[in-house]
């Protein structure tokens, strides 16, 4: 294997593929990245089993080969290049580089023993506009599980069919549900894929500025691929019994209150140093025209935001975990907000001014006093 290509363009790629390494490999060759220089191509791969990337950079291929080299090592050595022409050679099982008066030779494995990363055989089957659906990703998947302990939990919920598609996840905590009645996937879907994955072919979108992508399942293999250009993304999608969560929202409200984003997020910021200390729970106090923001801790002091607000209902009070309402309120974009609640312990409902495509549930804290 031999090729020389730009340090911007190798660094660029290694950037992106490495995102995609297992910080904790369960294999070595996992904590790897693949070089694969094929018919004048250059295409560096990752994967941490769940899901994998391949991502093809602009380089000149003298001879073909593939090897793999380890992640931290090779990531760091480029970074640390000037910005001009690298060269590299493989030379067994050595992966040689050279650029300018820098040079190195880093042991790498054998391309035999790294996973197979599964690619389009042609044409995706389904096309989607980046502007109509990767800013829906990114409200629905912050509201999905962190932790594998329910890997269902941990995806988002994919379904719909020539009338529009619906996304939806949920911790158990929170729930997010975006419509998108303009998008005729002409097959029905009803998926599941890894919120995770879903998070980086939304920065890769917008890193590389991809107008459109693709979209294909592999039934057979129980895979997705996304085709975004110069990158494609695999996942595996997650199987079992994604919760009905459309018994959990509220068909009425009591309470409806509209109010400024921006002022709502800054008083949750202030509310949430104080909030710290007792298990991150503020309180929503709606009395007249006015929602005050609330929070205390014996140990550090209290602090009360209020907020002109347009009040609709009886009012009432009801606490949340901050951080879901920070995470919320930071994804979401639009001046007002409204928030509509029917008691203590009901789902709090959060919606945006002019959008009925999205809606995002929180459930409240039950506290003493």
């Amino acid at each position: 294997m031999q090729f020389s290509c730009l340090q911007e363009n190798i660094n660029k790629g290694l950037s992106i593929v490495g995102r995609f390494v297992s910080p904790r490999a369960q294999l070595p060759v996992l904590a790897n990245i693949l070089f694969s220089a094929k018919n004048g191509k250059l295409k560096l791969g990752a994967t941490n089993l769940e899901s994998g990337v391949s991502f093809e950079v602009g380089a000149k291929v003298e001879k073909d080969g593939e090897i793999t080299v380890p992640a931290k090592t090779l990531v760091e050595f480029i970074s640390s290049l000037p910005a001009e022409k690298i060269d590299f050679s493989l030379e067994e099982n050595n992966l040689k580089i050279s650029c300018q008066k820098y040079q190195a030779t880093i042991a790498s494995l054998p391309a035999t023993e790294f996973p197979p990363l599964p690619s389009l055989s042609g044409k995706p089957n389904l096309f989607f506009k980046t502007s109509e659906i990767s800013s829906s990703f990114s409200r629905v998947a912050f509201a999905a599980a962190q932790d594998e302990s329910r890997p269902v939990l941990s995806g988002v919920k994919i379904f719909g069919e020539n009338k529009g598609l619906t996304l939806a996840a949920t911790d158990g905590f929170r729930l997010s549900v975006c419509k998108l009645t303009k998008i005729n996937p002409i097959s029905s879907l009803d998926l599941i894929l890894p919120a995770r994955t879903l998070a980086e072919v939304v920065r890769i979108l917008n890193e590389e500025k991809e107008e459109e992508f693709g979209l294909e399942i592999t039934k057979e293999a129980n895979q997705a691929i996304f085709s975004l250009g110069k990158a494609e993304i695999i996942c595996r999608l997650l199987e079992g019994q994604f919760p009905s969560f459309e018994k959990i929202i509220p068909e009425n409200s009591g309470t409806k209150v509209t109010v400024n984003r921006g002022e709502l997020l800054a008083a949750i910021k202030t509310a949430s140093i104080f909030a710290r200390e007792s298990a991150n729970i503020i309180r929503f106090v709606v009395l007249g025209s006015e929602l005050r923001v609330m929070a205390n801790a014996p140990q550090v002091g209290e602090n009360t935001t209020t907020i002109e607000a347009k009040i609709e209902g009886d009012g009432g009070e009801i606490a949340f975990n901050s951080r879901f309402l920070l995470e919320y309120l930071t994804v979401v974009t639009g001046e007002e907000i409204i928030f509509e609640m029917s008691g203590p312990l009901s789902p709090g409902v959060f919606k945006t001014v002019g959008d009925d495509t999205f809606l995002h549930i929180i459930m409240p804290v039950r506290v003493q006093g």
